[in-house]
């Protein structure tokens, strides 16, 4: 094996191409259990579930599915890993540029690769939704425009609205980020690309602040700062989930996410981090990081959701916990993400499991975007209630290949796949240009509803 670091000469890093196969796979498993479970409660609820079929003696089976339950929750919170993922990339960018850095071609790339598809995924939804409207007049009458505008659902209940206002909330972006009614118009996956456009912009400037007062610092700094955001809409609601819109889509009610993300970047890229790398790939430091990532992760899980009408009421002080929530459990996703990103690369990585899910990884994004409309054809197979043999072959031999199927060649449509290399050599990453190292012979390797 290459001892050489990849993430320092230029090569792709395998290791965050994992990553971002692991978040994707638990967003989409999220949004087809949301689905099915219909507005699931707050984890604290499934915490407290899981803990009863332990005490009770329930079962194997119980337990298991209870922690399934629990996992398929928390799916949501794949979204605050792609914004570390975004991080850890662009900042290993930044540091590979050096002083070639060109801030503008740096936001032409980025933008572009962030709002074509973006764009593509709008027009494909409201396709399917036209297509979808044209079946329901088939089959119950009415004109197409109506069942448009108020007949076709997501997640069975839940109706998706469209009119003008929201077509040009979907196709402007920004006014899907200043309102609950527009947030989700309806494309319902692709809010986070408002999120992940406030990053870009703030880039330059946290990457500069980084290295000017230290890491260490700036992540306490930011940490700190993302907690003074969510006080703020405490104190001024009550709960966070009364702002949802406004805590989700942006920045500095986050801010930690990505962040957190730079910090490991730095560890990987930067020349001053070579001593603090080889520190956390330690064993003693990795069981510490799992170990604080655990805890942290819970702890703000648990604090999701944690107020009544009762605390609004009397301005209880302790609703103000709720404000650790979300920092909380993205320092769990980081400690926890830290020995993956980290590790020095191994045989494993060619290994045909891993290399699917860096695959995977890789056309995350052209993922989401065929997902939203998936989502739309399997609401619609319940809504007509057709019998369980046809909706677990959709589910099982339509929704998740054909999924992949699409996805791919949509990947490559839209800009979004590394450039065609030969079989035997490692997938280009985003943000990496230069070819990987040969570690050993190997085949190609990828904000709540």
């Amino acid at each position: 094996m290459d001892d050489r670091d990849p993430e320092r000469d230029g090569s792709r890093v395998a290791s965050i191409d994992i990553l971002r196969g692991l978040a994707i796979a638990w967003v989409l498993l999220f949004h087809l259990w949301g689905d099915l479970e219909f507005f699931p409660g707050v984890p604290r609820v499934y915490y407290e579930q899981l803990t009863w079929q332990v005490k009770q003696g329930n079962g194997a089976w119980a337990i298991v599915t209870s922690a399934t339950d629990l996992l398929f929750r928390d799916g949501f919170q794949g979204v605050p890993l792609f914004m570390m993922i975004s991080g850890i990339s662009i900042t290993i960018a930044a540091y590979r540029a050096g002083d070639a850095m060109s801030w503008r071609r740096f936001f032409v790339a980025r933008v572009r690769k962030l709002l074509v598809p973006y764009w593509f995924g709008v027009a494909f939804t409201y396709a399917v939704i036209a297509a979808i409207a044209w079946r329901q007049a088939s089959l119950d009458g009415g004109a197409i425009s109506t069942h448009m505008g108020d007949g076709v659902t997501i997640s069975l209940r839940s109706v998706v609205n469209v009119d003008r206002g929201i077509v040009f909330a979907s196709v402007a972006l920004l006014p899907r980020l200043l309102s609950a009614d527009k947030f989700f118009a309806p494309q319902l996956a692709l809010w986070f690309v408002g999120l992940l456009a406030q990053y870009y912009l703030l880039f330059p400037l946290l990457f500069a602040a980084m290295r000017r007062i230290g890491v260490l610092q700036f992540l306490l700094l930011t940490f700190a700062a993302t907690i003074a955001a969510n006080a703020w809409i405490v104190h001024e609601y009550g709960a966070l989930e009364l702002k949802f819109w406004l805590v989700t889509a942006w920045a500095p009610f986050r801010l930690f996410e990505f962040t957190a993300g730079m910090g490991i970047g730095w560890l990987l890229a930067a020349p001053e981090g070579r001593r603090a790398l080889a520190f956390v790939r330690r064993p003693a430091v990795i069981i510490a990081a799992v170990a604080l990532g655990l805890f942290a992760h819970t702890f703000g899980d648990l604090l999701i959701g944690r107020w009544s009408a009762q605390q609004l009421v009397a301005s209880d002080t302790a609703l103000y916990w709720q404000a650790l929530a979300l920092p909380l459990t993205t320092l769990g996703l980081a400690s926890l993400a830290l020995p993956l990103v980290t590790r020095r690369p191994s045989r494993i990585d060619v290994t045909l499991p891993v290399r699917a899910v860096s695959v995977i990884g890789v056309m995350s994004y052209a993922l989401l975007i065929v997902n939203d409309p998936m989502r739309l054809i399997a609401s619609q197979l319940r809504l007509e209630a057709v019998p369980d043999v046809v909706w677990w072959t959709f589910l099982v031999g339509v929704y998740v290949p054909v999924s992949m199927i699409v996805a791919w060649p949509l990947a490559r449509l839209l800009g979004l796949m590394p450039k065609r290399r030969s079989l035997r050599e490692p997938v280009a990453p985003e943000v990496e240009r230069a070819p990987a190292p040969v570690l050993v012979p190997e085949p190609a390797r990828l904000i709540v509803r």
